[in-house]
């Protein structure tokens, strides 16, 4: 399919909304009917915006609502977020985790880290989140060889690499667990031969590659810019 056929969708990146963002009005309804989106996380999307051009890396906000009650669904203990950019992926999961939970969040650049602490803090989860800075993979491989365990993985760093990284992450995730793999969408590119990026690339490859694994149980929801679920049948 050409650009040509995409025109009916959003294909640009646009500071602070993916491409299949609900409209302001449409978002406000949902959020206005969703629990667990406090005064905290309506700081912290207002802060990431007002970032400008980075800001089309956070998380959707009706994503919010839907980590938290998996986290609750699936009595997650240990969760591993790939990609903390502004801490919104690792506040949604630490304000759902018991006490004893724990989110391992993991990020390149440790200005994010920075920027995200004190809006954990604010939340009361500080002591659930525990920032790592390095390499994805880096830090996926040292884990593998640790034997450590997750119940839930969330996936949101560079989209070239998604299926290595899918790929160690099943190696770590706990009977019953869950792979989440965001910008499965990816801005509406992935329907459009024309955009051949390797970010572009790499997800279209992902996708195709997954959808043929039959060992994997596979959605492919159309929440925020798309967002890949995946388990091993029990």
């Amino acid at each position: 399919m050409t650009r040509s056929t995409t025109d009916s969708i959003s294909t640009h990146w646009t500071p602070g909304r993916m491409a299949f963002d609900p409209p302001p009005v449409l978002k406000d309804y949902l959020l206005q009917h969703t629990s667990g989106f406090t005064s905290v996380f309506r700081q912290l999307y207002e802060d990431t915006e007002a970032l400008g051009e980075p800001s089309v890396m956070m998380l959707g906000h009706e994503q919010v609502a839907f980590f938290q009650l998996l986290v609750s669904l699936t009595n997650a203990r240990r969760v591993l977020d790939l990609g903390t950019f502004t801490g919104i992926s690792a506040l949604a999961f630490a304000t759902a985790l018991g006490g004893d939970g724990r989110v391992v969040t993991v990020d390149r650049n440790p200005q994010w880290v920075d920027f995200a602490r004190p809006y954990w803090q604010r939340a009361g989860v500080a002591d659930r989140i525990e920032p790592v800075v390095g390499e994805a993979v880096d830090v996926l491989r040292s884990m593998r060889e640790r034997s450590d365990s997750f119940d839930v993985v969330f996936i949101d760093v560079d989209k070239r690499h998604t299926a290595r990284y899918v790929d160690e992450s099943l190696a770590i995730l706990a009977p019953r667990g869950v792979v989440l793999v965001d910008n499965a969408l990816w801005h509406g590119w992935v329907l459009d031969d024309a955009i051949t990026d390797a970010d572009t690339e790499g997800m279209r490859s992902f996708n195709r590659q997954i959808r043929s694994n039959g060992a994997i149980d596979v959605a492919m929801l159309p929440l925020g810019d798309g967002l890949t679920i995946l388990r091993r049948p029990a």
